[in-house]
């Protein structure tokens, strides 16, 4: 399907149709994974605009950003002190989960009920992450979209879920 063009999303712009291989993403909720271009300054990342994710490859710089974008886009639903532990457990699962690629750095993440189970309970979260790093073959990419699901257990602690 490379080079069809996609309807418009929702602000009426057309979505881009991803080439096969690559992961499409929305820029209502995430940067747009790409090969890095010339770093930007925190200023040239700030001049965006608070609404507008900064382009691909801009940088630690523009991680607060997408983190502002993604929290605006999914408010906290979890008791803070299950945020804050499911946000370093998914962290460190997502770290080993791409142990094998290089340059790893986590440019956002949330953690929220996972309301896509069918009851929507508070015993399920989902974490959700961007990141950027280098796959084997050594391709670098910013705005890669993760994510890792969580089980509350009996006692209050948490458990991945595959």
């Amino acid at each position: 399907m490379a080079g069809a063009e996609a309807a418009p999303d929702a602000t009426g712009t057309p979505a881009s149709v991803s080439p096969p291989g690559r992961a499409s993403t929305s820029a209502s909720t995430t940067a747009t994974a790409a090969a890095p271009s010339a770093m930007s300054s925190p200023a040239e990342v700030a001049a965006a605009g608070p609404s507008e994710l900064p382009h691909p490859g801009s940088g630690e710089a523009a991680d607060p950003l997408i983190q502002q974008v993604m929290d605006k886009a999914s408010p906290s639903d979890l008791p803070p002190a299950d945020e804050a532990l499911l946000l370093r457990q998914g962290r460190a699962a997502w770290l080993a989960e791409t142990a094998r690629y290089t340059r790893v750095r986590i440019q956002a993440v949330t953690a929220r009920r996972d309301t896509t189970a069918g009851d929507g309970g508070p015993g399920r979260a989902v974490v959700r992450l961007v990141w950027a790093g280098a796959d084997p073959a050594g391709t670098f990419l910013d705005g890669r979209p993760g994510t890792v699901h969580f089980t509350q257990n009996g006692d209050g602690s948490w458990k991945q879920t595959l």
